[in-house]
Formats: structure tokens, sequence, C-alpha cells
């Protein structure tokens, strides 16, 4: 086992080398506060029929079938809106042995599974587009950069399926951040080719180990399969949702031009799809389900003000900067519908204009689950299972997560627009990404490459409190992780225990229809205990404060 770890370390990661798609990947997140701004995420809700898909007035929704095409017009991009078959009123004869609804019918007549807003479901399309994700990306570096790690065969196919996994030493925004918005594109090629979110899962999962195994001559990281696969999933959905509120297919002009813009920066995938297929030019009805676009609770807020971080755990000092931060809340564990993937889910983003990285935080919580444990005019509970991902890449510390966790949601009314609520959530961290305690010391070498920081599972657990009137909010939050290390280098953390805890107090006070001033103070407090001998306990105590103004773009 040693030997075989030993040949496959001499093909270490080049420090130095980045795939094109780690360089341009957070766009997109940038773009997300120009968004905000420009495009307005609610539209006038269709009262008709879903997208694409036009009615017979002699056919009443229950006797309407959607037959799915067998063979490659199953798998083909759709140019014009499909027409549901009235089974009734087109009978199949017994003595003519064609379907008028199947392959022999003609294309007037055939029809077609769609999604609400008409998109055929396509999933050999989706797996060609997936195929072409990793293509276009192993193109790109191998044409442009002449990148090394690129020269794959068969040969170093196998030498990466049979080693096994290992764990990379990319930088930490390139396995953090970078991958997830990798697999958020493997998600979407399911997504934006008609695919529901459980079906376009093993797209995501198995684009990542496609690029792991074949694309590039690197050994197989667990790290990356992880964190492209799971925060794919979640930034993939985040970003078909947000799509969606963005797009109106009855809109005209200038107003659907924006919007086709701002849907293709949010979601390129599915943008392109929609310019190949003409969804982007076409008027057609929006999609029956008012849920399909915004959900009945949706908000957005953009913040800005001032940030001081300070210095070994005091104020007195602070390392002061501007910042800007999105937070959006899509669907409510109480109101509209709720129980599918990603019906509800929370993300924040926060832009650190004084730190050496812009994009300092990217967090998702999306319920994959929710189910009511008590409805009713009073005191109303509901749990979820929750899956988060998490990217906090600051000058004071560096914190990334895969997680899954079991929620109880609590909602107290105390008065006319007034409530309190409470959410307790416990689970694991499946895979958490930490910076290294020994960072100063230098970047340590790892299988020939650089890292400085360290991987491993843990444990997750929250509790939240917020009172609300009318608009007016103040909250309090508690987080405690438990998270040990996989590494191999003490001088990286090995064989360490972390402690982290994250305290938050807020406060928001509108004034007028859209605007508010807010504050906040928050506080992480790391404790790191070494099973190496020699090696002291350490703390590291970050308060930081921030004064901002708040516009409530959604509410």
């Amino acid at each position: 086992m040693r030997a075989q770890k030993s040949k496959r370390s001499a093909r270490p990661r080049q420090a130095g080398i980045l795939p094109c798609r780690r360089r341009f990947a957070s766009i997109p997140f940038a773009l997300l506060l120009l968004l905000a701004v420009t495009a307005p995420l609610r539209g006038q809700d269709s009262a008709g029929h879903p997208a694409a898909v036009s009615t017979n007035s002699a056919a009443t929704d229950s006797r309407v079938e959607y037959v799915a095409a067998l063979g490659f017009d199953a798998f083909r991009w759709d140019y014009a809106p499909l027409q549901p078959t009235d089974t009734t009123a087109a009978p199949r004869s017994p003595d003519s042995g064609a379907d008028p609804t199947g392959d022999d019918a003609p294309e007037s007549v055939r029809t077609y599974r769609v999604d609400a807003w008409g998109v055929r479901h396509s999933p050999f399309l989706a797996a060609i587009e997936v195929v072409a994700i990793n293509l276009g990306t192993w193109g790109l570096n191998h044409w442009l950069r002449d990148a090394d790690f690129t020269r794959v065969y068969p040969r170093t196919w196998w030498e990466n399926i049979s080693g096994g996994f290992e764990y990379d030493g990319n930088l930490f925004s390139t396995n953090v951040m970078d991958h997830p918005f990798h697999g958020s594109m493997y998600h979407n090629a399911g997504r934006a080719n008609g695919l529901r979110f459980w079906s376009a899962v093993p797209y995501t999962i198995g684009g990542s180990f496609m690029w792991e195994c074949c694309g590039e001559t690197h050994p197989m990281a667990l790290n990356d399969l992880i964190n492209t696969g799971l925060g794919g999933i979640a930034l993939g959905e985040s970003v078909y949702r947000l799509s969606s509120a963005v797009l109106d297919n009855e809109a005209a002009g200038a107003e659907r031009f924006g919007r086709e813009m701002a849907g293709f920066v949010l979601n390129p995938i599915r943008g392109f799809n929609r310019v190949v297929s003409g969804h982007a030019f076409h008027a057609m009805p929006n999609p029956s389900d008012p849920d399909e676009r915004t959900p009945g609770y949706f908000t957005m807020r953009l913040d800005g003000g001032y940030r001081g971080v300070g210095q070994q755990g005091s104020l007195q000092s602070p390392t002061d900067g501007a910042f800007g931060s999105l937070h959006v809340g899509y669907g409510d564990a109480f109101n509209g519908r709720r129980g599918g993937a990603f019906d509800v889910f929370e993300l924040d983003m926060q832009l650190n204009f004084a730190d050496r990285n812009l994009l300092g935080t990217l967090a998702i919580r999306g319920n994959l689950l929710t189910r009511d444990l008590k409805r009713g005019q009073g005191t109303e509970h509901a749990w979820a299972i929750v899956q988060g991902y998490e990217y906090d890449n600051t000058d004071a510390y560096q914190y990334g997560s895969q997680t899954v966790s079991a929620r109880l949601e609590s909602r107290w009314p105390i008065g006319p627009g007034s409530e309190v609520r409470t959410r307790v959530q416990g689970g694991v961290t499946i895979l958490g990404t930490l910076d290294s305690e020994f960072d100063f010391q230098g970047r340590v070498p790892i299988n020939g490459s650089l890292r400085t920081f360290e991987y491993g599972p843990g444990l997750d657990g929250r509790f939240e409190f917020e009172a609300r009137r009318d608009r007016a909010r103040f909250s309090a939050h508690w987080r405690t992780t438990l998270m040990g290390t996989v590494n191999d280098t003490p001088v990286n953390g090995g064989d360490a225990t972390h402690w982290l805890h994250w305290g938050k107090l807020s406060g928001l006070l509108p004034f007028g229809d859209r605007l508010a001033v807010g504050s906040d103070f928050t506080i992480f407090v790391r404790d790191t205990g070494f099973r190496i001998e020699g090696l002291a306990p350490t703390r590291l105590t970050v308060p930081e404060v921030r004064i901002y103004g708040s516009w409530a773009l959604a509410e």
C-alpha cells in the first residue's frame, strides 16, 4: 500500500497550475449583486397552462396524458410549443397497429414529457452536456494553456480508478468555492433539460467523478468529489430557482432581453439551452403554478456599510473596510409549497472590499424535505432535513463545509404583526475544510503540492432565535462545530481536534417602504487540541462588527 502511494505521488498536483474552470468561477457570484439591482424578480403570474403546452378545448386536465416519446426524438431540443394529446378524442384503432400518440404519429399529435416551463424531459441531452462541460474544460487547459495535468490516456484513467482517492492540495478557494460552481453546471445540465431535482443529482455526482478519474492526471481527490458533488447540488439548485424568478416568458422588448441576460448570468447552462431551443425569444405562457417561478414567501435584501474585524480578540484596533452583502429567503416552512427539495432555502453572499479575497462568504441552507408537526392559528412546528454548503474566506480565518442536518423550526405568534421564530438544528459535517494553525510557518509540501488548510468530518449544532414585528428584526444565533482532521502532516495540523463556535447578535430597524438600518456583532472562537507530543492547544478569537444600510429588493 505504501509503495502504491509513493508511485501515485510521482504525478503531483502542480501548485502554480489551476484549470481555467477555477479562474473564472467567482464571476457569476459577483454579478449576483448586479442582478439584484437590475432585474425585478416578481412578475405577474400567468393563470394559463404550463409553458410550451397549449390546451385542447375538448379535453380536460383529467383527460390529458403526456406520453414520453422513445428514440432520438425524445432527446432533441424542441423549437416550438408541444401539444398535449386528448386520448379520448384520438383513440387507437385495434386494427390499425399504430399508436396515434407514439412514434407512428405525426409531429402535430405526438406528445412528450415536459416540465413546468415547457422544456422537454431529455436525460440523454443532459448527459451529453455534462460530457461537453468536462471536454470543454479539458480542451481549454490542454490546447490554450498546455497544462501538464491534461495529458490523459486510458492508462492514466485506469491508474486513477485503481489507485483510489487522496486529498489534494489546491487553493482553498479552488476546492471550496470553484469546485461547487463547476458542480452546479453539471446539476443544471439536468435541470435545464427538464429533469426534476432528484433526477439531476446523479448527473452532478457523475460529472464530478468523470472529471476526477478521466479529466486530469492527478490522483482522484475525495475532497473534490464531495465539494463538487454536494456543493454543486446546493448551488446549482439555488441558482436554478433564482433564474426561474428572473425569467418571464410573457415579457417582450427590453424587459425580455434584460431578464434573459440576467438569467444567463445566474445560470449559464440554462441560458444556453434557452437560446438554442428558441425559448429565450418566443412569447410563451409562464408556468401555471406560481411556485415554479417565485414562491409565496420571497425576500431579497441588499446590505452595505462598514465592517470592522478585531485583532487578537479585541475590537480596540480593528481592521476596517467596506462590505456589501446579499440575502435571499426563498420559501417558508409554514407558508406555500414547501415539502419538496429546495422549496425552502436561504442564500447569503458577502463581498469584503478590504480583504485579500473579495468574496468573503457564500452560504446556502436548503430544505431537502419539510413536514408539519403542528399547524393552526397559533403556535406552529415543522421539521426538515437540511443540506448546507458554506464558504468563508476572510483574512482572519478560512472555513468551508458540506453538511446534512435535521431541523426543528417553530413559529410563535405574540401579537398583531409580531412573532418569534426558533430553529434547533443538529447534524453531520460530511467534509469540513479549515485553515491550518501553522500557516505562519510556511506552506508545507503535500504530495508535491502546497496546502495551508486541512480536511475532516465532524458534527454541527445550531440554535437560532428571531423576533419580528412587521419589518423590524432582532435575532440571536449560536453555532458549534466539532471537526477532526484526516491529514498526514503535523505541521498542517494533522491529528488535531477543532472546536469552532460562532455567536451573532443582529438588529434591523426599517424606515420607509424598502429601506432600513442595521448592525450586528459576531464572534468566532476556535479551540484546537493536538494529539501530537510537544504541541500545545491553541485558541483563536475573532470579533466582528458591522453597521450598514439595507434595501429590500423583494418582500
